[in-house]
């Protein structure tokens, strides 16, 4: 995840997200803060519905949900408050929160929509041209405003110093000069005035090349002006898992042919070995070796079977483990989507390709799917489509019965794929 977006309401939570969403951010709004998160998103949205709290409780509500984020081992997200245009709610104590949860010095608040007629002119919201305190939102029955200067909305509920930049230093081309010269003071907060798209779009260049990434405090306007690299991860870049679970001849020509070409490299699994009390170790090796390939970006397939007379060999399996042929490919499918769920967890992919079909149920199984949801189709009888309520839920997934499709089936569903991602 590359950022992560604090709003203290539900529609504000969503008219800020879909700023992110349009660029082709995968984002996640999130009704509560302990609210199941995919693995896929790009950008988490938290809706912590603190406007009308009392101060204490909205600065807590900010900081419970951030906590888990800045005390992580693993590198910070951006920080974005997403605030009310029109600075109703606990905007002070809201953003001093973030502050002293996050660590930063430095906080940048561009509360224009200019779109919306919603700008910051010396340091006053105003609202299509009219300052804010002579506007309906003074008398919001549940968060009046009492001022239009957005630095005394502020200092009302924080002791944190507050500073103005002009229209003027906001347009220098010199503005994060000015912000380095603020910073270095002590922690501070920076109202940016703003009027135009462009004005918001300088605001967000500077914060990108401050030493430090600053809490990014702002309404929708802001959110759509930030450079879209900053918070996308590259979509073509994203390989594809094969599960190769089936024993037919037309399986095995199309895996052999995608390698032949290039288009992955494989993993074999050793069936017996699946079945032995070796298990656990030869499910490491696969997981660790798929995801090897994959973290390289490399489309990977994991084949149950290379040779034409492994399925000659069941018989013999199953008599030399007690089972029947229903109950080894039952323990076989299992394993193999455990393998894919570790696989999934450590990795990022770009979609699966699920060929056989008691493999793809014990896969869609191990991830929790409740259906699944078709979209396209990449070829007669073999559909692509999400899972659905499952812990990939937004990641393609091509499906295939064993026997179908021609040689080159596999090497056009990748295709597909990657040509999808590219679309967006």
């Amino acid at each position: 995840m590359k950022m992560i977006v604090i709003a203290d309401d539900f529609t504000g939570a969503n008219d800020t997200g879909v700023q992110l969403a349009k660029k082709g951010a995968r984002t996640d709004v999130l009704l509560r803060s302990d609210g199941a998160i995919s693995r896929h998103a790009d950008v988490l949205v938290v809706n912590t519905e603190s406007r009308a709290l009392p101060a204490e409780w909205a600065a807590e509500a900010v900081s419970q949900a951030l906590r888990a984020w800045c005390q992580s081992e693993q590198t910070v997200p951006i920080i974005y408050k997403k605030i009310d245009s029109t600075f109703r709610g606990n905007i002070g104590a809201e953003i001093t929160a973030a502050m002293q949860v996050s660590g930063k010095r430095l906080a940048l608040i561009a509360g224009a929509i200019p779109a919306a007629g919603r700008i910051t002119r010396n340091g006053e919201c105003l609202v299509n041209h009219v300052p804010l305190l002579e506007t309906e939102f003074a008398s919001d029955p549940r968060t009046p405003i009492v001022s239009s200067r957005i630095a005394t909305l502020i200092g009302l509920q924080s002791a944190l110093p507050v500073y103005e930049c002009s229209l003027e230093q906001v347009r220098s081309g010199a503005l994060a000069d000015r912000l380095i010269q603020i910073a270095g003071k002590e922690r501070a907060l920076i109202v940016l005035d703003a009027e135009q798209e462009s004005d918001l779009q300088a605001i967000a260049l500077a914060a990108f090349q401050l030493p430090e990434v600053p809490l990014l405090v702002g309404a929708a306007g802001l959110a759509n002006a930030l450079p879209a690299e900053r918070y996308l991860t590259p979509l073509q870049q994203l390989p594809v898992l094969v599960i190769a679970g089936s024993m037919s001849e037309a399986t095995r020509r199309q895996v052999e042919q995608a390698q032949r070409q290039g288009r992955l490299d494989v993993v074999d699994a050793d069936v017996e070995c699946l079945l032995s009390p070796q298990a656990d170790a030869h499910s490491a090796h696969i997981i660790e070796a798929a995801c090897e390939i994959l973290l390289r970006q490399r489309h990977c397939a994991i084949r149950t079977s290379r040779r034409a007379d492994d399925r000659n060999n069941i018989e013999a399996l199953a008599a030399r483990y007690a089972l029947d042929r229903e109950e080894l490919g039952a323990r076989l499918s299992q394993r193999i989507g455990d393998i894919t769920l570790a696989i999934l967890e450590r990795t990022r992919t770009g979609g699966l390709f699920l060929t056989g079909g008691d493999m793809a149920t014990a896969v869609a199984n191990a991830l929790g799917a409740e259906g699944y949801r078709i979209q396209r189709e990449v070829a007669p009888c073999i559909p692509c489509g999400t899972f659905i309520n499952s812990e990939i839920d937004d990641l393609p997934v091509i499906t295939k019965a064993g026997g179908f499709g021609s040689d080159n089936t596999l090497c056009d569903a990748l295709y597909f794929i990657e040509e999808m991602y590219r679309g967006q």
